[in-house]
């Protein structure tokens, strides 16, 4: 620490040295962090869930903002760590960089929350005491409605954090701990997932308050709204059923090919031997719709290319062969925007009808960072540029109107890791859609629980907005979801084990989609994101009432100090 001067030393010693702050707190912290990623996939312990929050709210009550930011990070590093280790199947180091980065997100909440503690669970008087009489205080003396309040305060500001997270990147948050949590996740119909969220926070931060006075009944009225939930949604469940009016049959296609982001020509042979010769196997299952992965063959169907020529050639032959209408993920091209030339690279869904006419074109609208584009190129170095990048930033679509399958259903065509977010597909439900379609291809990831915890994060929208969701996964996932959040329809692989959901193995078969016509929008649908709206209303009120609590500790700071001379 030379770089530091004798003032600032003593300071970093005592955030680091300082009592209950380590090792305790940070172990404490920590393992709420990795109990967190033992709540996602490939584990799956949604009740603990419930629990990860309450280390961080538990410090964030007893310890000054720095130590409480400081153990929200190291929250954070826990659940990242772990919850996104699947990211080292494109590089090893990816997880390790990009752990303290997400984990800002929970230091961030973390130090909100301490700052709200200090003003919503303490008197003025309590403040000037020493630490010891304040834990007393905390234990013995604090009025119910401040350990309410603190509880409230801390899920609103940790579900507000996360909701900012997932304006750049949303993926796995306390709600997806649920997703096989089914009567409890159906208030997403209501408030979105965030409302999951809020409640599963709620929990962990009441249960981080139990050592507070009134903790323990706070705790009870938590779990007993929580049960509310619960109760709700299993009576959705069982009594409101959903009744699908209408059947629509589909071959999805699953391949089950590596990565190819760089395919040789041996590779791409291969691809699309396979899934051709797949292709001709689901036109003898008489469907409506063939359905082919994102990126199927590693090749845009319309080039000049050579190898984009023979692919366009056995495309068109199959299509004379089977007559039969086809949807198929693949790298397109986009016209250049007025006054500049070069067409633009997309990742595109297109329709086929049964004469092999193009009659629909989708182009991925939600570009994955650093993966289809990367942000800040010109600022980031070299070498981490070359290690990420496709040698292209892909150009992203505009089109949200649903495709209208003749004689079926109108879908939405989202595009792999489109489909976890919920705006999104709330826009396709608003222009029309009544089905859900998501192609996917989690090839880059053949070992890891990516594609189930794909299959979680994507699991939420078909709920959120009431309406089935297929999806066609080129190694796995391949299969329905309903509007409650059931899965049925996967593609089974027999010599694999496991549940059939995340099974993978190269597969074809008839999926049958059960939907409504011109479904009835969700509560969701309708009116978005209201329920962040409340949420920053109620943190309004609450943070007013712990500004005016700040400023009374501070007009009553001159009379304590003249008290305290008194004496002396």
């Amino acid at each position: 620490m030379s770089f530091l001067n004798k003032e600032q030393r003593d300071g970093m010693k005592k955030l680091f040295r300082g009592r209950g702050v380590v090792p305790k707190a940070l172990l404490f912290s920590f393992s709420g962090g990795v109990l967190f990623a033992a709540a996602l996939p490939p584990f799956n312990w949604w009740w603990a869930g419930f629990a990860a929050l309450a280390p961080l709210v538990w410090c964030a009550a007893r310890l000054e903002w720095k130590r409480a930011a400081l153990c929200g990070w190291v929250w954070g590093l826990g659940w990242s760590l772990f919850a996104f280790q699947f990211l080292r199947e494109i590089e090893f180091v990816v997880p390790w960089l990009l752990a303290p980065v997400l984990a800002l997100w929970p230091a961030a909440a973390a130090l909100l929350i301490a700052g709200a503690g200090r003003a919503l669970l303490y008197t003025p008087e309590a403040r000037s005491e020493e630490s010891e009489k304040q834990q007393d205080y905390l234990s013995k003396r604090l009025p119910w409605y401040r350990t309410l309040f603190f509880i409230l305060i801390a899920a609103v500001i940790y579900t507000l954090v996360e909701w900012t997270r997932s304006r750049l990147f949303t993926w796995n948050d306390l709600s997806v701990t649920q997703w096989q949590n089914l009567p409890f996740i159906q208030i997403c119909s209501v408030t979105g997932s965030y409302g999951v969220l809020f409640l599963t926070a709620l929990g962990g931060a009441a249960l981080g308050s139990v050592t507070l006075r009134y903790g323990k009944i706070s705790l009870a009225g938590v779990l007993l709204l929580l049960l509310c939930n619960w109760g709700w949604g299993y009576y959705t469940l069982t009594k409101k059923t959903y009744v699908a009016g209408r059947e629509w049959k589909t071959a999805p296609v699953q391949g089950d090919l590596s990565q190819r982001r760089h395919a040789r020509e041996g590779e791409f042979r291969e691809a699309l031997d396979t899934y051709i010769k797949l292709s001709y196997q689901a036109a003898k299952l008489e469907p409506s719709v063939i359905i082919w992965p994102e990126s199927a063959v590693p090749m845009p169907l319309r080039s000049a290319h050579p190898l984009a020529l023979e692919y366009a050639a056995a495309f068109k032959q199959l299509m004379s062969d089977c007559r039969k209408p086809m949807l198929i993920g693949t790298l397109d091209f986009a016209p250049p925007p007025p006054g500049k030339r070069g067409y633009g690279f997309t990742n595109s869904a297109l329709y086929f009808d049964g004469g092999g006419v193009l009659r629909y074109k989708y182009d991925k609208i939600h570009r994955v960072p650093y993966g289809e584009y990367i942000p800040f190129r010109s600022l980031l170095p070299e070498f981490f540029i070359r290690m990420i990048d496709m040698g292209r930033d892909l150009t992203p679509g505009t089109n949200r109107t649903p495709l209208e399958i003749p004689g079926g259903p109108r879908v939405s065509t989202i595009v792999c890791y489109e489909g976890v977010f919920g705006y999104l597909t709330r826009d396709f439900a608003r222009r029309g859609a009544e089905v859900l379609t998501v192609l996917s291809n989690d090839a880059w990831y053949p070992r890891s629980s990516e594609p189930e915890q794909h299959l979680a994060n994507a699991l939420m929208r078909a709920v959120e907005t009431g309406l089935p969701m297929l999806r066609c996964g080129n190694n796995g996932g391949t299969g329905v979801v309903d509007p409650q959040g059931r899965l049925y329809g996967f593609l089974d692989v027999p010599e694999q084990p496991g549940r059939v959901e995340i099974k993978r193995g190269r597969a074809v078969g008839l999926v049958t989609v059960r939907y409504r016509s011109a479904p009835e929008f969700t509560f969701y649908v309708r009116y978005g994101e209201w329920f962040i709206g409340v949420l920053f209303l109620l943190l309004a009120v609450l943070g007013g009432t712990a500004f005016v609590s700040h400023l009374r500790f501070c007009r009553k700071l001159p009379e304590s100090a003249a008290v305290i001379k008194k004496h002396r």
